[in-house]
């Protein structure tokens, strides 16, 4: 979305580090894009290639990452707590609360990208109503108030919505 700036009012010195500060940050915006779209694509082939296909047969105790056979015994795979696969101890990144390297993955980009700011701020203040809102309503049922004509003192009837 374009904005049009009037400059105008500024010297000639102070209107060119407006726009030399402008260039940079269109100049940066770029950058960071670039970085954020290069890390999805990273994480879109991690999960393709860690995908299982259709076409070949795996068996029950293969990890979901990198498809090598778990044994029964030893390196048996464990669940991941992001996406409910069974992984091998090769595929998990982490210790303790560990994830799978596709889930760690989505992790960094959302962290990296700022993505789980907004999706945060989306729950928090979407589904809410707020204080505006709450007053909003309130006026409206207020203004809908109807005076009827009588011969004696007049009626006040609010309508409840």
């Amino acid at each position: 979305r374009l904005l049009k700036m009037d400059l105008s009012f500024l010297q000639v010195l102070e209107r060119e580090r407006v726009l030399e500060v402008l260039h940079r940050d269109k100049h940066l915006r770029k950058i960071e894009e670039e970085r954020i779209r290069k890390m999805k694509c990273d994480l879109q082939d991690l999960r393709r290639k860690g995908a299982k296909s259709y076409a070949r047969q795996y068996g029950e105790r293969t990890c979901a990452r990198c498809q090598r056979p778990l044994g029964k015994f030893w390196n048996t795979g464990a669940v991941c707590r992001g996406c409910s696969h069974r992984i091998c101890s090769r595929c998990r990144v982490g210790v303790a609360d560990w994830k799978c390297t596709v889930c760690h993955a989505y992790r960094e980009v959302k962290i990296r990208s700022g993505e789980w700011f907004l999706e945060e701020k989306a729950k928090k203040f979407s589904a809410t109503k707020g204080l505006f809102e709450l007053r909003l309503h309130e006026y409206k049922c207020e203004k809908q108030v109807i005076n009827l004509p009588t011969t004696s003192k007049p009626t006040i009837v609010a309508l409840v919505v």
